[in-house]
């Protein structure tokens, strides 16, 4: 059964996207457009929730309390995840009648690549990158049980914690889905532009847009990238429970809450219909990605 999950998934997002291109025509057409769009961006934020990997590497102070994370499939669901149903998003599009205008003008990737988001996209990836790298160096360490013993100063304090498995072992993981993260985004960012148009939109309508589409993508794959950065952080950041110490801060958990926050309230560009008219949902109702 866990076997045909990912297929009832993905059959169920393109049925949904699907639906929402049936019919219409002229203005009414734009508003599906854009509302497609819109939906295929919030489901693949919401396919992209790295919480179930956060104490990914972690070893439990009771193993047989808590089990450690299972790495491997709680990376493979949000990473494989958010990139399948924007690639499902563009595999249900119609295809409509492609124009001699545009036979005559192939679309590229940098044609229509938001500059600005492509390039703060492209930091976060390598900032990701360096902290996975570095996590790669430090060494693991075992769990030791809760336990206080005398200070020295007529008090106590608390010994023990969690363990980490060695960092070289948590970097090939999250390495891994950081590759496999980038490269997926480039073959769905060549799907986006390579869809045939849209029957009913101009060429700038439809150019527009493929932006979009790409815009959300971008988000989501941001917050991802910068997710796992979280992770290696989180390992790194951890005490060894030996040396006594109990207090420990994520500086990378924090910087994936501000990546967070600028992708939220990095609007996508906006698609006008022939009559003028806007079709953009709310940059509220998109957290963080879509």
């Amino acid at each position: 059964m866990v076997l045909l999950w990912p297929f009832l998934f993905a059959g169920g997002v393109y049925f949904l996207l699907r639906s929402l291109m049936r019919g219409g025509s002229g203005s009414d057409r734009v508003a599906k457009a854009s509302r497609h769009a819109f939906w295929t961006g919030l489901v693949g934020w919401l396919a992209s929730s790295l919480l179930p990997a956060a104490n990914a590497g972690i070893l439990p102070v009771s193993p047989g309390g808590t089990a450690p994370v299972d790495i491997p499939a709680t990376l493979a669901w949000p990473v494989l995840g958010c990139l399948a149903v924007h690639a499902l998003g563009q595999l249900s599009y119609p295809r409509g009648a492609v124009t001699p205008q545009q036979s005559e003008n192939p679309r590229r990737v940098r044609d229509l690549l938001p500059c600005r988001l492509g390039w703060t996209v492209l930091a976060i990836f390598g900032g990701s990158a360096a902290q996975i790298l570095w996590t790669s160096t430090l060494p693991g360490f075992a769990p030791l049980p809760y336990e206080s013993k005398p200070d020295g100063n007529g008090g106590y304090s608390t010994m023990g914690g969690e363990g980490r498995i060695p960092g070289a072992e948590l970097a090939g993981y999250l390495g891994g889905a950081l590759v496999v993260l980038a490269a997926g985004t480039l073959v769905v960012l060549v799907l986006i532009t390579r869809r045939r148009a849209l029957a009913g939109l101009t060429p700038l309508q439809d150019g527009l847009l493929r932006a979009i589409t790409m815009n959300r993508l971008l988000r989501t794959v941001a917050t991802v990238a910068s997710g796992l950065a979280a992770i290696a952080g989180n390992h790194a950041a951890r005490p060894d429970p030996a040396l006594g110490h109990t207090s420990w801060m994520n500086p990378a958990g924090l910087l994936n809450l501000a990546v967070l926050l600028l992708m939220l309230c990095w609007p996508p560009p906006r698609l006008e219909g022939p009559s003028g008219k806007r079709f953009d949902a709310p940059t509220a109702a998109q957290p963080a990605s879509p």
